[in-house]
């Protein structure tokens, strides 16, 4: 910048780039500074945006008042979903899970957080889960959210970022923003200054202007191409370079938190949105490839994918400055962090805000940039400290990748606040942190860092007030979390978005509204239930199986005896909804956390099935013990000879029982028969090991709900032409639903 020539005033805006970052720039300014200012900005239709699905943070209920958004109209344009905070699932450990929660835990005192009181405690056995005293917490978890008077509950957004753009672009075009569609071909510049005046499009059009925001993402066309700024990497602190998105169907109804769970080389997110699923990988490329990463993505998603995942490659970091002469970089321009506690469209809107508040309507002064740049590069080291923090405080070391973070110098800053909070549990604050007492307790406790002690201020109570004092605030949660309608009840009340002009409705199941439940009693006190005349045409759901034969396919080392085709997402949110409202508290399980259904057909000759296919099986093997599986098939054949569902118990104590199942996932056919004596063959008749007790014969349209953990096996009375090989055969649908257990 030429700092000999007086400031030039700013009239001229033009905003390079749109996506989320480029329209809410747009919409900040137009509704702040619109009257004085002339906002153009160019974006092109080929190029697109990384966003799949966003999850965000409250603040951004702050620019949603300063724009004065309706809330209801933004959720319904933009799919939204509520969150209440993230479920961090194998961070810690393995099959260990913690929640990152809004709002506060507690109530704390002047001298010490609430987190004291609540160590003070556990160590007198006066205190429950630290979890129990957070009302966004406890909701979560229980599926539940409403809007609540006076602020009551902290809450932010999932929503289709996409579009968030558009919807924002019509907010914008209306205060008086113009959108150029095009390509920009060439970047002219000053000579004296460096500064940039104008923009070439590929149309011919010319853009010029006096002040830019670099809206472009991680190419940084403006700062960074055109402007020389540096990037400096942050991948020694964050390892991950990669990303994977993937589109997929809902399949149930949506929990109000985000999902993050942790694999051997990254983690996985999963954000819901009214009418499907953000699902995506975050991953280090040296420690997976990209098509692994794919397949392991595509193994841990729920209903059907909508579009091919799409890799994102990226550097973790942040430029050098990001206002450099009179452009300003924000978004993935100015630097990135990954979106493991839900950022990006954070730092986008103190971008924003920041820009506003320092705003050089009467010409660029180099004080005024160099706060700027101060700011924004202490706000995302703030946030760097607190994402570094969930890799490197790990009890993890199953893979390189853990064992690498677990390793790794860490910045003086967090080394500080770490070994505070372990010494005695102090939090050091830190003016314009993001992120407040209670986010870094519940990441630091819930890494596993259990402070050595903590203020003496807890002493001074007795057991009585102490235990009056948590269980006051604890009662308090629970009273008002059984006040609020699940989440999808309050969705479907305030604020249910219309489905997608590109959803695809498929074809549906057609239940019968009057479908009646029968109960079959087992010998052992389980419930069966039985609903014949299911579906309204049972002849298209075998019709539409007809027309899909050639993609049936045995998936690998899968032990079902025959090929199987993933029902239509439609479908199988049908079936869910049906499994929801009538069948699951009767089966004694909690809100469905996942759920999967399949055309499958059986075709194996029994002579060779593996150990595993000879036996009756459970449904829940590897389902963590908070977690329970509900199955059901529905019969779509008429020849009921081909078999229903026989359920069986085992004779032999537990241990030999989970001795015998080891057995069957392990050695070969051959071994488990000389070990046992089980011949090849479908197993439908007790032994010594497993008796009977019940059968349910198989008709047409018939389907059957039951409890998985119950061992069961289909009657399968395999024989030459028996009809299993005819046509379709044996066709049914088989879904499997994992739920809370209550």
């Amino acid at each position: 910048m030429n700092t000999q020539s007086a400031p030039k005033p700013v009239r001229r805006v033009v905003i390079a780039g749109g996506g989320t970052a480029g329209w809410m720039v747009a919409a900040g300014l137009s509704k702040c500074l619109g009257q004085q200012l002339d906002i153009r900005l160019v974006e092109s239709e080929e190029i697109g945006t990384v966003g799949v699905g966003e999850a965000t943070i409250p603040t951004l209920h702050l620019l949603h008042e300063v724009l004065d958004l309706d809330e209801k109209d933004f959720i319904q344009a933009t799919q939204a979903t509520f969150k209440l905070g993230i479920s961090f699932e194998n961070w810690r450990n393995v099959n260990e899970h913690y929640f990152h929660s809004f709002g506060r835990t507690g109530k704390g005192h002047w001298t010490a957080g609430f987190h004291h009181f609540w160590l003070e405690g556990r160590q007198r056995g006066l205190a429950s889960d630290y979890g129990d005293y957070c009302l966004e917490l406890r909701a979560a978890l229980d599926n539940r959210f409403a809007l609540l008077p006076d602020n009551g509950i902290n809450y932010a957004y999932h929503f289709d970022a996409t579009r968030y753009g558009q919807y924002l672009r019509r907010f914008s075009e209306a205060l008086g923003v113009r959108r150029f569609e095009g390509k920009i071909v060439q970047v002219h510049r000053e000579g004296a200054s460096g500064d940039i005046t104008g923009l070439s499009l590929d149309n011919g059009a010319l853009l010029e202007g006096d002040l830019f925001i670099d809206c472009t993402g991680m190419r940084g066309l403006l700062i960074g191409q055109t402007l020389g700024v540096g990037y400096e990497s942050w991948s020694h602190w964050l390892p991950c370079d990669s990303a994977l998105a993937v589109q997929t169907s809902s399949v149930g109804e949506p929990v109000p938190y985000t999902r993050s769970i942790a694999h051997p080389w990254g983690w996985q997110w999963r954000i819901p949105l009214q009418h499907r699923v953000g699902n995506g990988v975050v991953f280090s490329s040296r420690h997976i490839s990209d098509d692994d990463a794919k397949k392991a993505l595509l193994a841990n998603v729920q209903g059907e994918v909508l579009r091919d995942p799409r890799v994102i490659k990226f550097t973790p970091g942040q430029r050098d400055v990001v206002w450099q002469n009179n452009v300003v970089a924000i978004g993935l321009s100015s630097g990135f962090l990954e979106p493991l506690e839900s950022t990006s469209i954070h730092l986008i809107q103190k971008g924003l805000t920041r820009l506003i508040e320092l705003f050089p309507a009467d010409g660029i002064c180099q004080s005024d940039v160099d706060e700027y740049n101060r700011q924004a590069r202490e706000s995302i080291e703030h946030i760097r400290d607190f994402i570094i923090l969930h890799y490197h405080v790990t009890n993890r070391d199953d893979s390189a990748f853990w064992r690498q973070c677990r390793e790794m110098e860490i910045p003086a800053s967090l080394k500080h606040r770490i070994q505070m909070f372990r010494d005695s549990a102090r939090f050091a604050p830190v003016a314009g942190d993001l992120f407040a007492e209670n986010s870094w307790v519940q990441v630091m406790m819930g890494q596993g860092i259990g402070p050595r002690s903590h203020h003496p201020i807890t002493r001074q109570m007795d057991n009585a007030s102490l235990g009056d004092f948590l269980g006051s605030i604890r009662k308090d949660v629970a009273r008002t979390m059984m006040k609020l309608p699940k989440h999808q009840q309050f969705i479907s009340g305030f604020c249910p978005a219309p489905r997608p002009e590109s959803a695809v409705e498929g074809p549906a199941l057609r239940i019968k509204p009057s479908a009646a439940l029968d109960v079959v009693t087992l010998d052992d006190g389980s419930k069966v239930f039985v609903v014949d005349d299911f579906v309204e045409d049972p002849e298209s759901l075998v019709a539409l199986a007809e027309s899909m034969a050639e993609q049936f396919e045995r998936p690998p080392n899968h032990p079902y005896p025959g090929p199987q085709l993933q029902l239509p997402a439609g479908m199988g949110a049908e079936l869910n909804a049906f499994f929801s409202q009538q069948i699951r508290a009767r089966l004694g399980a909690g809100d469905v956390l996942d759920m999967m259904a399949r055309f499958s057909r059986v075709t194996q000759d029994p002579a060779t099935l593996d150990a595993r296919q000879r036996i009756c099986h459970r449904d829940n093997s590897g389902v963590h013990p908070d977690a329970m599986v509900c199955a059901s098939v529905h019969y779509l054949f008429r020849d009921s000879a081909l078999g229903g569902t026989v359920f069986f118990r085992s004779l032999m104590s537990d241990a030999d029982t989970r001795t015998f199942m080891w057995d069957a996932n392990s050695l070969s056919a051959a071994a488990f028969s000389d070990k046992y004596g089980i011949p090849a063959g479908y197993m439908t008749e007790g032994n010594r090991y497993f008796e009977v007790i019940g059968r349910l014969p198989a008709k047409w349209n018939r389907a059957v709900f039951y409890d998985g953990g119950v061992f069961h096996s289909g009657d399968i009375s395999w024989a030459p032409g028996a009809g299993y090989l005819n046509g379709l055969g044996r066709l049914t649908i088989n879904a499997f639903f994992k739920s809370r257990r209550p």
